[in-house]
């Protein structure tokens, strides 16, 4: 049983989902000018990781909303968890070692360092 903070919350994975997929269809850039920026120049997918991260949380989001509100069967869930959760975690462990490649090679740059 989700409280009411947590149903909020899980609902706004529909809000997100059509966002993150209008994004990575679109293949959205970050924005010009921002300290962000430069992370995702130097890593060039930076953005299309971070974009399946973010289906991988709504997917997770619309999953549970589905249990509490009776769309999903409690039998299914075992298998549903594990069909998520392993790109979920695969995802994230990718994400942050593009986010580290990433900081390692805007930090290079600003201190003129050539190493490959």
């Amino acid at each position: 049983m989700l409280t009411n903070f947590e149903v909020l919350l899980y609902a706004s994975s529909l809000v997100v989902l059509p966002i993150a997929i209008y994004s990575l269809l679109t293949g959205s850039k970050a924005p010009e000018g921002t300290w962000i920026a430069k992370y995702y120049a130097a890593e060039t997918y930076l953005g299309f990781t971070g974009n399946v991260f973010l289906l991988a949380v709504c997917a997770n989001g619309l999953v549970k909303l589905g249990l509490h509100f009776g769309f999903i069967d409690p039998a299914l869930m075992d298998s549903i968890n594990l069909l998520i959760g392993v790109p979920f975690m695969a995802l994230l462990v990718m994400y942050l070692g593009l986010w580290i490649r990433a900081a390692r090679k805007v930090r290079r740059g600003a201190n003129g360092e050539t190493r490959p």
